[in-house]
């Protein structure tokens, strides 16, 4: 095999982290297609957003033992045929049972790959450049949500004109299909870990030398030889976390990871075409709102980058949130003072749907009345047309019936679409330079080395698992007490997060571990 640079081998592993942001967003706008063309419950549309993040912690839980028994490479070729038969089962899917399964196959690839890439690329880096190369993979992830954010814009809007609508959310996942191949076809020209081959034969291989500093790799060797002996005594490490002296830093490391998911980044990300269209801009709109939260989501990543080791991570969390707090705080009362008022013009536009020498009179006593309240006025509606005689009720179905009742509450709504847009966006731009970066980065200083590993699984599981809540539970909770009150939630939570990190999160930069310690 032709000698290659690091930098090589890691932009190919990398491609990974991609395919993670691609799949987990790409449903943002595939959702919205779903919901209109079958009027799926809210658990159903949880289940379908939320099962690559459950099925991804079971797979961070596993793709390290994995690794070490295979290999790094053969653990990614793994990885990235789930990916290729995710997207293929996902857009060919039947019924929502099969979808979900289609989808947490795809979770089981990005959980391996966020476990295992960034220790293939640490494994084949020199010292000097390990930081900047492990970064490209979180860089990528981001480049991955942006791309299908566009692609979803796209195909919803250009597509549209040579496809079936019905089809259109199974082009949306099934473009995943060429990066997924593409990972296939290039995972090959990889080399095999020199330090997991060390591990297991004792010898590095010659021909994948890469140019690496000879001396950094032999004396990283002996620590990464004692990594994988204590991978077999897992329950000493763990008393050894919770013992006086750690058991405060592995405290904070969990509130960090549970925090970072708790406080809604991947609602919004995962439902920000659902959201936006609730503003009543309509699709395409939406779809083009949502590519500009992948924009902003990449910009400021590359600011936190740029300036983590000038300003410090406790700095960059403490400000990221605040910005959090501030930007949910206006969505939520942009989303609470929305009214929704029923008039004449509204209900012409479907005259052709009703009996008008009743219609008029079924929704008197809704016409012009504001509501403040949504679920009051979804009652009410509901009520005016369940007393109307459709034309051809056999021709009317009920999804039809359903369509005209979503399209009559969005047309009522009177609402500050920018007010919600400026949240939702400083919100996302708020998270890109503090918790999503940052939190990795304090989770790689806080712990010892040789409780480096083990913690920051134990923490990855707790962070997919919370991923997995929030997503599950959110159109749940949209449905229960509205979308004032859950943005208002995830602004309690950010303020909840913001003192604790005031209180206990010490500054990681530059500082050695006693010193954190004491």
């Amino acid at each position: 095999m032709q000698e290659r640079s690091p930098l090589y081998y890691t932009l190919i592993v990398s491609i990974g982290g991609f395919l993670f942001g691609f799949d987990a967003s790409v449903i943002s706008g595939a959702i919205v297609y779903l919901d209109a063309l079958y009027d799926i419950s809210s658990l159903t549309k949880g289940w379908i957003v939320s099962a690559p993040a459950f099925s991804a912690m079971f797979a961070m839980l596993g793709g390290g033992v994995l690794s070490d028994r295979i290999g790094r490479k053969k653990t990614l070729q793994i990885v990235a045929f789930c990916y290729v038969l995710s997207a293929f089962l996902s857009a060919i899917s039947q019924n929502m049972g099969s979808l979900v399964a289609a989808r947490m196959l795809g979770g089981m690839a990005f959980g391996g790959a966020l476990i295992i890439v960034p220790v293939y690329i640490s494994e084949i880096s020199p010292a000097k450049q390990r930081g900047r190369l492990v970064s490209i993979q979180q860089m990528n992830i981001v480049v991955g949500f942006l791309a299908a954010y566009f692609s979803n814009y796209f195909i919803g809007v250009y597509l549209d004109q040579w496809v079936n609508e019905l089809d259109i959310w199974r082009w949306m996942l099934a473009v995943e299909l060429l990066p997924a191949l593409l990972y296939v076809i290039l995972l090959p020209k990889i080399p095999e870990s020199p330090v997991w081959l060390e591990s297991r034969v004792g010898l590095a291989n010659p021909l994948i030398s890469m140019e690496l500093e000879h001396s950094s790799l032999e004396g990283e060797v002996s620590v990464s030889s004692s990594l994988f002996r204590w991978v077999m005594h897992q329950k000493k490490h763990i008393s050894l976390l919770w013992s006086p002296t750690w058991r405060p830093i592995f405290l904070v490391a969990i509130f960090l990871g549970i925090l970072q998911q708790i406080t809604g980044i991947n609602a919004i990300f995962f439902y920000a075409t659902s959201i936006f269209e609730k503003t009543g801009i309509g699709i395409d709109a939406s779809l083009a709102q949502t590519v500009a939260v992948g924009v902003i989501n990449i910009v400021f990543t590359l600011l936190a980058f740029l300036t983590i080791d000038r300003y410090g991570r406790r700095f960059l969390l403490l400000w990221g949130l605040f910005g959090m707090i501030l930007s949910m705080s206006l969505t939520a009362y942009g989303f609470a003072n929305a009214k929704y008022v029923l008039t004449k013009e509204t209900i012409a536009k479907y005259e052709q749907k009703f009996e008008f020498d009743q219609s008029f009179q079924v929704f008197q006593e809704l016409i012009g009345v504001s509501y403040t309240n949504e679920g009051a006025f979804k009652v009410e509606l509901a009520k005016a047309l369940n007393q109307i005689s459709w034309i051809e009720e056999e021709n009317i179905a009920d999804d039809d019936k359903s369509n005209i009742f979503k399209v009559l509450v969005l047309e009522s709504k009177q609402f500050n679409s920018w007010l919600v847009l400026i949240g939702i966006l400083g919100f996302v731009a708020s998270f890109a330079c503090s918790l999503g970066p940052v939190m990795w980065v304090v989770l790689s200083e806080i712990f010892p080395t040789h409780l480096r590993g083990l913690g920051i699984s134990i923490v990855g599981f707790l962070n997919s698992f919370t991923s997995w809540v929030t997503q599950f539970v959110f159109p749940i909770e949209l449905n229960i007490i509205g979308d004032g009150y859950t943005y208002a939630i995830f602004a309690a939570i950010g303020a909840i997060g913001w003192w604790v990190i005031y209180r206990y999160l010490p500054e990681t930069k530059g500082k050695s571990l006693e010193i954190l310690v004491e």
